[in-house]
């Protein structure tokens, strides 16, 4: 499977990329310019790994976001 598949992080449960969670998590963030900025693209924070990665990224604990609970 290659990144930007349906199984990227990017569609997993896990996965949050929305500026402001991201500025909350990374406590002076917004004070260097913004989650919105161009250098961090679709980065985000995997909830269930507890690290910033790549929207393109992918692993084998995928969960699709629309996934019964």
């Amino acid at each position: 499977m290659k990144p930007c598949d349906a199984a990227s992080c990017d569609n997993c449960r896990h996965f949050r990329n929305d500026a402001a969670f991201v500025e909350s998590a990374f406590a002076g963030l917004n004070a260097l310019g913004s989650a919105w900025g161009s250098t961090c693209s679709d980065d985000g924070l995997c909830l269930h790994h507890d690290r910033h990665l790549s929207a393109n990224s992918y692993c084998p604990d995928f969960t699709p976001r629309n996934a019964p609970r």
